[in-house]
């Protein structure tokens, strides 16, 4: 899958899940002991915060990128706009539409980190921003599930790490945004966005169906290849 592909649909996601991540991570984001530090440590907290939580994304997609390339079904790799299209589909079904909750929490695993995150809140250094993102970023979260399924259909370490790298990177803005001007952020509105997350999920999994088609329709399903691998021998 070309470069500009995972970039490409890696923060599209990233960016529709932060529409899920207002409503769910908001709160934590809101509740970051930056209160107190001057406007330039206020933004280097906040960098710190989000690069350890990317670094915790992208080691996870190397994980999963790494254990889809054990799977020899190459029409995955080579139809993967299709594939992730797909997967998002079925998230939409799955959660909204027969409203399942039985997704996948391992909480002796994130008790531990729940309560690590507790205590590197009450630290004032400036790093401890940096764990309490990699911690973030291995807390129970349907979008990061969703990613990390497609980070697996990716069957390739490297574009899978990068893959989750982007995913994290689109969820920056809407987070950003969150722990800046968070106080005049409703419940309401928190709670209208997340009722638009299916939506969107479901627009942009059947945009990328469309888009690995190869419809030639101009920039709906054009004639590019995207997520198709050509392979050819030459003796």
């Amino acid at each position: 899958m070309q470069l500009s592909n995972i970039i490409e649909i890696g923060f599209l996601m990233g960016l529709l899940g932060s529409v899920h991540c207002v409503g769910m991570c908001g709160p934590l984001v809101m509740a970051l002991p930056i209160a107190q530090k001057t406007p330039t440590q206020k933004w280097a907290a906040l960098t710190f915060y989000h690069i350890g939580k990317m670094t915790s994304y992208a080691l996870l997609g190397i994980f999963f990128g790494l254990i889809g390339s054990q799977f020899p079904f190459y029409v995955f790799q080579q139809n993967l706009s299709i594939v992730i299209g797909i997967i998002m589909l079925v998230y939409v079904l799955y959660v909204f539409v027969f409203k399942s909750n039985k997704m996948l929490r391992l909480d002796f695993l994130y008790k531990p980190i729940v309560s690590q995150l507790g205590k590197l809140f009450k630290q004032k250094n400036i790093f401890a921003f940096l764990l309490i993102g990699f911690l973030n970023g291995l807390l129970p979260c349907g979008m990061v599930y969703l990613a990390l399924t497609s980070a697996l259909a990716t069957q390739n370490l490297m574009q899978g790490g990068l893959f989750m790298l982007l995913f994290g990177l689109g969820t920056m803005p809407a987070l950003l945004m969150v722990a800046v001007g968070g106080q005049y952020m409703s419940l309401v509105f928190r709670q209208k966005l997340q009722n638009l997350l299916p939506v969107f999920i479901f627009g942009m999994g059947v945009l990328l169906i469309a888009r690995g088609m190869n419809l030639g329709i101009p920039y709906l399903s054009p004639n590019v290849g995207i997520g198709n691998a050509v392979i050819s021998c030459h003796n």
